[in-house]
């Protein structure tokens, strides 16, 4: 009996591997990202205010593309991708005297990075269809922060650091048309803060902001 069922284990994962199909492709479309940011700072040694309120705001439009496998074992899927993401989204900061805003004192910066993603997919088919979700891991490549704009308007000296890699998430939906096209739609969510901080005139203060995201992509697999 114990022969049959380590027979069995070493079987079923070998017969799984024969008939796992393993198809390439390549893949792009546009993002919808939201900077997720609601804190308030502390300024030091200026008459004019003593606080900046940092929030996200409107969403921007990016794009994405490169490249995916997927092996497919059934019904199951494992997709590996690397893709070339440019996002951007806004930033209201609010400049506060006492407690009240400065006259004058809101505006709107921009936030933009250029990024490598990696998100692993395991996804299942329904027909056509399919449902996924799994990890995303990001290398920062570059990026232009919006409170580094401040310093520019008043004068103080403001500096905001991202980290070199950060891990988020995405679940979504697609579909395989004609086993060739594939759409999908899927929203990424993020595990980690997207810094440690910001520094207002030496003094670094903790600083929450997250990227959030919505992607459409068309692929082509060969």
């Amino acid at each position: 009996m114990k022969r049959i069922i380590l027979l069995a284990i070493l079987i079923i994962p070998m017969s799984l591997v024969t008939n796992a199909q393993i198809k390439f492709g390549i893949k792009g479309g546009i993002t919808s990202t939201s900077i997720k940011a609601d804190d308030v700072l502390k300024v030091q040694d200026q008459a004019t205010f003593d606080e900046l309120v940092v929030k996200g705001t409107n969403a921007k439009i990016g794009f994405q593309g490169g490249i995916f496998i997927r092996i497919t074992v059934l019904k199951l899927y494992v997709q590996p991708e690397l893709l070339f993401t440019s996002t951007s989204a806004e930033v209201e900061v609010t400049q506060l005297l006492n407690d009240e805003e400065v006259v004058g004192g809101t505006f709107i910066e921009e936030q933009s990075f250029r990024q490598i993603d990696f998100p692993i997919m395991v996804g299942y088919k329904f027909g056509p269809a399919r449902f996924q979700l799994g990890p995303v891991g990001t290398i920062m490549l570059s990026s232009d922060p919006a409170l580094d704009k401040i310093d520019e308007i008043d004068n103080i000296d403001v500096k905001e650091e991202f980290n070199g890699a950060t891990w988020g998430y995405q679940v979504g939906v697609g579909l395989d048309i004609l086993k060739k096209l594939t759409i999908d739609v899927k929203y990424e969510g993020s595990l980690s803060k997207l810094g440690d901080g910001v520094t207002i005139g030496g003094e670094v203060q903790d600083f929450d902001s997250r990227n959030n995201k919505f992607i459409f992509t068309v692929g082509w697999i060969f």
